[in-house]
C-alpha cells in the first residue's frame, strides 16, 4: 500500500508581493534576484523550491524552452 507523502506546513516571513515578484522573474539568474530582493542566495533558492519553481525549471528544460 502506498502511502502519500505529508506535506509540511508553509510558514514563512516572506510577504506575498516577494513571492509574487519571485515568481514572475523566475528567469532571472540568481545573482539578479539577490540584488533586488532582501534575502541571502539560500533563502531564495529555498523559497523557489517551495512554490516549485525548480521542479518547473527542469521540466521546461526537458521540453526546451529554457
Amino acid at each position: 500500500m502506498n502511502y502519500s507523502r505529508k506535506r509540511k506546513p508553509i510558514t514563512s516571513a516572506w510577504p506575498v508581493e516577494h513571492d509574487c515578484f519571485l515568481i514572475e522573474n523566475s528567469h532571472l539568474q540568481l545573482e539578479a534576484l539577490q540584488q533586488t530582493l532582501p534575502y541571502s542566495a539560500q533563502e531564495i533558492q529555498d523559497r523557489q523550491e517551495i512554490l516549485g519553481l525548480t521542479r518547473r525549471r527542469r521540466q521546461m528544460k526537458k521540453l526546451g524552452q529554457f
